[in-house]
């Protein structure tokens, strides 16, 4: 007899055959209606969402007849593998032997958050994920409240009809017939009295092996929001190795904390925080440490990260796929061929993913990816095994890296002291773990402070908006209703409708009448103007903006082929004009506009206003990505603090941040708004704020004058004061003249009751060739040629070349290290750091000329950058070390570019700064083996700007 749906969405109990599982049972039920977990919500404005989901169950039940419903639920059995033992584990959906009705979730589960303007979002739990899987799109029928990463997928039944109007399921059957053979290796937690079996497995028996852990997470977006106090966990997996049995031969534990509760997590917190099983490796640990710390877990006994694995094993494979763990798991020049899974990590868009489609009934390429919670339940066998293949793929992916790290052999000052491996147990693991503590305790924000700087910040932006409209409207009458922010509007005027580069079909006969040729564009009516033809103003108007100068130049592009509008292109036509400047410069420091509008008043002009330009360009940058998220709840807590995610993901193994990329911020003297001053001490607390010399290049040169030798270089740094006014004195014979006959000073301290120096200072005398000198010393230690050089400082090559010579004059020694590591690149295909991390290049034989130039320039680089990051990472190793400091409660908060901040008890304050230089100065265990001293600048103060 055919089975109906009640008006709810349950399953009739008709006469039907007499199948045993109660998963089966829940299949028949989803295959009666043929609808993906992803459409029982409606979405339809016409109809409220539970009325919405009666009527599409409804609709269903007429498509679908008895026999093709039995027929799809035995193909899935039979596809799936199932190892019925464990059906009777699930108790939401049923363990009765019959085909009991079963209600659907209310669709206030899925209720879907606001989507974030201007990006996809991601579906994924964890930040590796591929591209591709990143660019999906939440399904638009179903609720969205979580995401995945390292999500996995088993469930089967509700792909089982394709004809659900909307959406296609994008099923790859290789990938559903290889995750059906990893179910066979899972046993599913979900209830206390399992959990309770298997944890103490993990705590006696197989203690002391090695486990691989991963996470699955909802209700988070992994792109702009922290992990740390945000996510709701809903599954997690561990793999202990093919010798672990918990059970008829499963080696691998699924735990469903979704359905089976808080209860079943809590039975494994003596697994996660004994420190005692240090065997534990996970993919982006990071990650699955905050999630599980939003429980109350203190992760203990940290074994190893893959992810950071993978990086000192290449850290250059951003090109061939990056970092995720679906990349490296398939990436055969690293995963083993002996390996009886003969696959890595699947995408989720390859199993869960469904293709909307068209009006016209074909397949469209966007492919929508439903909630990580959705999937869990209603595609339950699938989403067990793609979850559990996590950490079975991480397991495999720990062995893999261990093995080529451990052929890899570590040399360190020119002697080997063991392998790769060992770099890591010395250096990246313990790093590892401070990095996670550090983005735990995050820093505090004030959030009054950047109130009133936004407002500050909007009004002076439509100031600078304002000016340059009015200076525009002179040449172009609708340029005062334009859009300065849009760069299409920007470039009409400067540029008109320009060709992009090597486009000759365009306007053939009349190319100047083509590109002067007004456009017209869309505006928010503001000022309420009713337009032609209308009886009320619309919320848009059309307005006509034209070329309006036909001289203005540019040598920067888009990778499009357009004349470039960016900041830095604004700031070549505007030249070393402030927004509010109110005398005159020499017309040198005018950029090329200043030319191209006549010079004089009218060129001068056109500078500022461009200025005016460029300031609500950085103003706007400020804004979007710092005042404005800094108050958001995205990347703080409940308490108030910020949790800046840090990470090794630089090819160099300097840090990055995001949420947010606090290595953005503007230097100290550009610091309009002081943001700096946001970050504060909590009560009762004050900051440290420490680096090397106050520059974040400023190591760079002293690590490229160890590395090199060079005589010139450290007697500078031991001599101490200004290094770069000495690096200009030891170029220019005309300026060591000067300070030889005592007409300038390099520097000057003043004594009491002295308020100016003597005679001028060597800076101030001589700026040009200071200025020049200071960017040698950064530029070549970041492997800047000279061609570089004389587009920076608009000269011809020649007489860069010419001012180049005259830095390695007295640096021969910088010349001939750097020709050892190009050579050294080019032989072995790498170079390495201070201590001994490699980056490994492509064989230059094989490469175009452009791709050899940046290898070369990177084989330069690398070990002068590379080496910094090693000297910053000892320096904070060495103040996590410290016992004293611990004892006195102070705890690393942050590091950006060298600098790194702590926050503790205000009373042992100057102490703690004194015990924080010293590990600084000697970062290497209580040393510095360098050929020069390690200076350390360090302050304490209530907030960041104030230390500085």
């Amino acid at each position: 007899m055919a089975m109906g749906v009640s008006p709810r969405g349950s399953v009739l109990r008709y006469p039907s055959p007499s199948f045993t599982s109660p998963w089966f049972s829940s299949c028949v039920r989803r295959a009666v209606c043929g609808i993906p977990s992803s459409l029982r919500v409606s979405q339809n404005p016409g109809f409220p969402e539970e009325e919405g989901s009666k009527l599409m169950w409804q609709e269903a039940t007429v498509e679908v007849r008895w026999d093709k419903m039995v027929h799809s639920a035995l193909s899935k059995i039979e596809d799936a593998k199932i190892n019925m033992l464990h059906t009777d584990a699930h108790p939401k959906i049923g363990s009765s032997v019959e085909l009991f009705s079963q209600e659907l979730p209310h669709p206030s589960r899925y209720v879907s958050p606001p989507r974030l303007e201007g990006r996809t979002e991601s579906y994924s739990t964890k930040p590796d994920k591929s591209l591709a899987e990143q660019n999906a799109v939440p399904s638009e029928a179903a609720g969205s409240n979580g995401m995945s990463v390292n999500g996995q997928d088993t469930g089967t039944s509700s792909d089982m009809s394709s004809h659900v109007v909307g959406f296609n399921k994008v099923v790859d059957q290789k990938h559903q017939k290889q995750l059906a053979s990893v179910y066979n290796e899972v046993i599913v937690v979900d209830n206390v009295s399992t959990a309770k079996h298997v944890a103490q497995l993990l705590t006696t028996k197989y203690k002391n092996f090695i486990h691989a852990c991963d996470t699955e997470v909802a209700k988070i977006d992994v792109m702009s929001e922290t992990p740390v106090g945000h996510g709701e966990l809903i599954c997690f997996s561990i793999y202990s190795g093919p010798l672990a049995d918990f059970g008829n031969g499963k080696s691998c534990i699924w735990v469903d904390v979704l359905d089976g509760g808080r209860n079943v997590l809590m039975e494994f917190v003596s697994f996660f925080e004994d420190s005692s099983i240090k065997k534990v490796v996970w993919h982006n640990y990071s990650f699955d440490s905050h999630v599980l710390g939003n429980y109350g877990i203190k992760l203990s006994g940290f074994h190893a990260d893959t992810m950071h694995l993978a990086r000192l094993f290449d850290s250059s494979r951003r090109a061939i796929g990056g970092y995720s763990l679906e990349a490296l798991t398939n990436d055969q020049t690293i995963m083993s061929s002996k390996d009886e899974l003969k696959m890595g990590k699947l995408t989720m868009k390859s199993i869960f993913g469904k293709r909307k489609l068209k009006k016209d009934g074909c397949e469209g390429k966007r492919i929508t990816l439903a909630p990580v919670d959705v999937l869990q339940r209603e595609e339950r066998i699938s989403w067990i095994c793609y979850s559990a293949l996590d950490s079975i793929s991480t397991s495999k992916l720990f062995d893999n890296l261990k093995a080529k790290l451990e052929l890899q052999p570590w040399f360190f000052d020119g002697n080997k002291k063991g392998t790769m491996y060992d770099f890591y147990e010395n250096y990246w693991r313990p790093f590892g773990v401070l990095l996670v503590q550090m983005e735990s305790e995050g820093m505090l924000v004030d959030r009054d402070h950047l109130l009133e700087i936004e407002k500050l910040a909007i009004t002076e932006k439509q100031i600078a908006s304002d000016k340059f409209r009015k200076w525009a409207s002179k040449y172009c009458p609708d340029a005062k209703y334009m859009n300065v922010g849009s760069d299409a509007q920007i470039r009409q005027l400067f540029f008109g409708d320009t060709l992009r580069r090597n486009d000759t079909n365009k306007c053939e006969n009349d190319q100047n009448e083509c590109l002067s040729k007004p456009k017209s564009f869309k505006v928010p009516n503001t000022e309420n103007v009713i337009e032609d033809g209308r009886k009320s103003p619309s919320k848009y108007r059309t307005i006509v903006l034209n070329k309006i100068c036909e001289e203005l130049e540019t040598d920067m592009y888009t990778d499009s082929g357009l004349p470039s509008v960016s900041g830095d292109a604004l700031k070549g036509f505007a030249g070393k004009v402030s927004n509010d400047q109110n005398f005159l410069i020499h017309d040198s420091d005018y950029g090329t506009a200043y030319k191209a509008f006549g010079k004089g008043k009218e060129g001068r002009a056109a500078c500022q206003a461009i200025a005016a330009l460029c300031d609500v360009c950085s103003i706007d940058s400020l804004i979007s990505n710092f005042i404005l998220p800094l108050q958001g709840n995205d990347i703080s807590c409940v308490n108030g603090r910020v949790h800046c995610s840090l990470n090794i993901n630089t090819e160099t193994g300097r840090l990055s941040a995001r949420r947010p990329n606090l290595q953005n911020q503007p230097a100290l003297e550009k610091d309009r708004y002081k943001i700096r001053q946001a970050f504060i001490a909590g009560p009762g607390n004050s900051l440290i704020v420490a680096d090397y010399g106050q520059a974040r290049k400023q190591i760079a040169s002293l690590i490229l004058a160890h590395l090199a030798n060079c005589e010139s270089m450290l007697e500078a740094f031991r001599a101490g004061g200004d290094f770069h006014s000495r690096t200009a004195m030891n170029m220019y014979s005309h300026v060591r003249k000067a300070v030889e006959k005592k007409r300038v000073l390099l520097e000057w301290h003043p004594q009491p009751g002295e308020d100016k120096p003597p005679v001028p200072l060597l800076k101030d005398a001589f700026g040009s060739e200071r200025r020049k000198a200071k960017m040698l010393n950064f530029s070549i230690a970041y492997g800047k040629t000279p061609v570089g050089l004389s587009r920076d400082w608009k000269v011809t090559v020649k007489e860069a070349k010419d001012t180049v010579y005259l830095w390695y004059k007295e640096r021969k020694e910088v010349l001939h290290w750097q020709e050892e590591r190009k050579n050294e690149a080019i032989d072995t295909n790498c170079v390495r750091t201070l201590l001994g991390r490699s980056r490994h290049f492509p064989s230059v034989k094989t490469v175009s000329n452009a791709q050899r130039a940046h290898i070369l320039r990177a084989a330069i680089n690398t070990p002068v950058q590379g080496s910094a990051a090693d000297v910053a990472m000892c320096a904070m190793l060495e103040i996590d070390r410290n016992i004293r400091l611990k004892e006195l409660g102070w705890k690393l908060i942050l590091q950006v570019h060298d600098e790194v901040i702590l926050e503790g008890p205000t009373e042992s304050a100057e102490l703690a700064k004194a015990i924080v230089v010293e590990c600084m100065s000697k970062p290497f265990y209580g040393t510095n083996f360098l050929k020069v001293d390690l200076v350390v600048d360090a302050k304490c103060a209530q907030n960041w700007y104030a230390a500085k």
